[in-house]
């Protein structure tokens, strides 16, 4: 099976709730179990800025945003919890991106992140 790059937003009960299917505790600590795990947190949506000209966030985010990298099948209960930003959001696990834009082209198949241009005509 090949890795699955999904990105998730949610309130932080309902990634406390799900993380632990994902989680293993042993006596060096918690890890993450046939997944890589990024928790992003709460994303800016709106930016503006301050008196110095510097950036500052406006308007956050209420969902607590997390990446993950699935090595196995995704765990079903995340599914309810997938957004799909243009590619590739603000996070993305080095080398994956090609893996995060095949789903997302299979949902958005006709976005132009997912059209192939023409070359010499041909198409």
């Amino acid at each position: 099976m090949a890795n699955t790059f999904r990105k998730y937003e949610l309130t932080p009960a309902a990634w406390a709730t799900l993380r632990k299917k994902i989680e293993q505790t042993t006596e060096e600590g918690t890890t993450f179990v046939n997944c890589a795990v990024h928790e992003i947190g709460f994303i800016c949506l709106q930016w503006g800025m301050d008196a110095e000209g510097m950036p500052v966030c406006e308007v956050q985010s209420d969902k607590w945003a997390v990446d993950i990298l699935w090595y196995t099948e995704p765990v079903a209960d995340f599914i309810a919890y997938e957004v799909w930003p243009k590619p590739c959001g603000v996070h993305i696990f080095a080398g994956c991106e090609s893996e995060y834009l095949k789903g997302y082209c299979s949902k958005f198949p006709e976005s132009e992140f997912c059209v192939v241009p023409e070359i010499n005509g041909e198409g």
